[in-house]
Parts: C-alpha cells; structure tokens; sequence
C-alpha cells in the first residue's frame, strides 16, 4: 500500500478544522498560561538595560539613558535563567498537547478530560523516549551526510539536497514511533522499519509539504498580528505584549495540530494496511 500525499494532508486540515473547539479545550489552557509567563518574563526582565556614566570631582553619578554613551550590558543572568525555564515549559507543554491530540485522533471514543491531557502517565515517558530516540538516530545520518556534502566538492549542492531528502525520509519513518507512543505501545526499530516499508518517500513529503503549508499560513498570521500589534499601542505595552503573544502561541499550536494529525493519519492507515495483509 502506497500513502496518497495530498488526500492525507488534505484529511489532516479537515479534521482540525471539522474538530477545532477541541483544539481550543485541550489547547487553551497551556496557551493562556505560556503567554502569561511569557508577558511577565519579557515585561518584567527586559534583555538590555544602557547607563550613561556623569563624573563629579570624586564620585560617579550614573543615569538611565536612551542613547548609549557608556556602557551596555545583555542578557542578565536572572533573564536567561528565566528564558531558559520557559523553554522547558514550552516544551513539557508541547509534550503533552501532542500525546493529547494524537490520542484524540487515534482513539476518538476515549472521554478526554482536560486535566487528565497535563498530568504525566507511562505514555509521556514513552513518547518522551521515542523523540530521544529519532534525534540520536538522525544525527550520525546527518552528521555522515554533511561529511559527504563537504567531501563531493563539485557535486555538493546535488549531495546536499539528497543528504536533506534522506534525512527527512529516515525521519519520517522513524517519527512513526510517536503516534505509537502516543497509545502507549513500544515499537522496535525493526517494527517501525517494517511498518514504513515502501512508504518513506510518501511520509517525508506529507511531512515536508504539511510544514511548508503550515508555514505559509504561519507566516501570514504573524504578519497580520504584527499589524494588528501596532493598533493596540494604545491599550497598554503589558495588554500589547500579551495579547500578542497569545496570538503567536495560538499559531504554535496550531501548525503542530496539523503536524500531529498528518502523521496520525498515515499511522493510522499503515498500520490498518499491516494488519489486513
């Protein structure tokens, strides 16, 4: 059985789309809180801070300035311990959304509650496991590939661009561990390898035309928020950045919903082709 590319991206955009109210119930809650955390990071540990330096006869008066005159300082150490756990926040949260919205595709009959979405179970562990596993696996590929690209002199472009194709087909079939993950089944690479047989080149370009699609749509959204942004000058910086920053997670999380659902659509169907033969 050969995957149809376009009629599976297409059923992943209806069904977010025919499903969307979900997206919003499971979705909500770690938006409204990352945007929040994010506001107050932003808000209250600004990355740059200037002073201008005044000299009296035997003291130094230091003053606030717009202009650098003097000295400037980055990032503090407070604002990168701060940005450095809100990235491990944004990734638990994207952890548990994604095991959440593959399960509500894979296993449509299950009673979702909300809060049972955020609490850790042995699948999270698992799926937690599984990404581990892809990125120790892609890596050596791609770090092989790099050294062939760099090897080929003349024909690098050409090797390049099928080093980034065999990347991306490794990927895709081992990203088949996470729907799997997701039902909390272990799958062996031989499994996994098995499952994808013929297949590879048809989930990496329904990854690949899913994130360009996805993409797209992103890129005109945060255009559209960055001009709707300005007309909210008048509401308050605080009001400006929160609202905009929920608008970009909002964005976030929906990009992955159509990710989530592309890739439990062609499990769905691979593993449905595997058990009928």
């Amino acid at each position: 059985m050969k995957l149809a590319v376009i009629s599976t991206i297409g059923q992943a955009f209806i069904f977010c789309w025919h499903y969307r109210l979900q997206f919003y119930l499971i979705a909500l809650p770690a938006i409204i809180v990352l945007a929040i955390l994010s506001t107050l990071v932003t808000s209250l540990l600004p990355t740059t801070f200037q002073h201008t330096y005044g000299f009296n006869l035997f003291t130094e008066q230091s003053s606030v300035s717009n202009e650098t005159f003097g000295y400037t300082y980055g990032i503090s150490l407070w604002r990168s311990l701060a940005d450095v756990c809100l990235f491990f926040l944004m990734a638990g949260a994207l952890l548990f959304y994604s095991v959440a919205w593959h399960r509500f595709f894979l296993v449509p009959n299950e009673d979702v509650k909300i809060i049972d979405c955020y609490r850790w179970k042995i699948r999270h562990s698992i799926f937690l496991w599984s990404n581990i596993k892809i990125f120790l696996f892609i890596i050596p590929i791609g770090g092989i590939g790099v050294l062939l690209t760099l090897a080929s002199v003349i024909f690098a472009p050409i090797v390049g661009v099928l080093v980034i194709f065999l990347v991306c087909v490794c990927y895709a079939r081992f990203s088949m561990w996470l729907p799997a993950a997701a039902l909390e089944q272990k799958m062996t690479m031989k499994e996994v390898l098995v499952l994808t047989r013929g297949n590879g080149r048809q989930l990496a370009a329904i990854l690949i035309l899913t994130a360009i699609t996805s993409g797209i749509l992103d890129v005109l959204a945060k255009g559209l928020i960055a001009y709707a942004s300005l007309s909210l000058g008048t509401v308050g910086v605080l009001t400006q950045s929160l609202l905009t920053n929920f608008a970009l997670y909002l964005i976030t999380y929906a990009v992955t919903a159509l990710g989530i659902s592309a890739l439990s659509i062609g499990y769905q169907k691979l593993i449905e082709a595997n058990g009928s033969q």
